[in-house]
């Protein structure tokens, strides 16, 4: 009998002490679910501007991102993100057909507003497709949220176009201010444009008609063209020195250069 006492108290022990360990259990459950992760504690606007900073450098950064948390994941939905994602690691021209997953990604890119992405539209659309309205509204979207070569190429075109698109050309290409500081970024800008038209089967050029200057009367052959890494005065006005350039620009559409 008292065996039997013994036994019924170490398995009451036992009990007491089981539950005195699911108490434990449950209050470190509790505990934990009240800890918030910091990415989870950031408000969403704050979370959406830090995605946004990343997909910006680098879109397998963004995809990484989204792998490694939920918040990430939700936050990189948002419209922000797809206006500022990088895609140069993507081709402009796809050779082979893209997926169906990366094409709905690039045409989200497209609709929200990226501008490198409606700069590439525009650039397939005018020249490629030869759906010259449709092409210069890209261009002028893109150029309107500050992108480089959407600027260069925007305003080549209207300035070729002569009259009062030549001078909304003009308009444009000055807005770029180029100096010796940023003649640089021009030449890199000219580069890409260039490297992206050789890719390209150009349906649709564009004929140059001749831009109204200021110093019209002087020899157009004989104007030094501009020497930025030098201190000297530019011989030209600005009229001139964006004429010779759109010169440059349509060799380069047309293959020449």
């Amino acid at each position: 009998m008292e065996s039997v006492l013994e036994d019924c108290d170490s398995s009451s022990s036992i009990g007491k002490k089981r539950k005195i360990n699911a108490g434990s259990v449950n209050e470190q459950s509790v505990s934990m679910k009240r800890r918030r992760p910091v990415v989870g504690s950031l408000p969403g606007d704050l979370l959406i501007d830090v995605i946004a900073r990343v997909a910006s450098s680098s879109f397998t950064d963004l995809f990484n991102a989204k792998l490694s948390c939920r918040d990430f994941l939700g936050a990189a939905e948002d419209e922000f993100i797809f206006q500022h994602v990088s895609i140069d690691k993507f081709p402009v021209i796809h050779w082979f057909p893209p997926s169906v997953e990366l094409l709905s990604f690039l045409n989200q890119c497209i609709d929200k507003g990226n501008p490198e992405a409606m700069f590439r539209q525009g650039m397939i659309e005018f020249f490629s497709l030869a759906r010259i309205e449709t092409g210069l509204e890209y261009l002028k979207r893109a150029t309107e949220k500050g992108h480089v070569e959407a600027t260069y190429v925007y305003g080549m075109i209207l300035l070729s176009r002569g009259g009062q698109s030549s001078q909304q050309g003009l308009n444009i290409l000055n807005s770029m201010k180029v100096t010796r500081s940023n003649y640089l970024k021009l030449r890199e800008c000219r580069a890409k444009i260039k490297a992206i038209i050789r890719e390209m089967w150009i349906k649709n050029s564009i004929s140059l008609i001749e831009v109204k200057c200021k110093c019209q009367e002087r020899n157009m052959l004989s104007i030094r063209k501009r020497k930025f890494e030098e201190e000297e005065e530019v011989l030209c006005c600005d009229a001139c020195g964006w004429y010779l350039e759109v010169i440059s620009f349509c060799k380069i559409v047309d293959g020449v250069v």
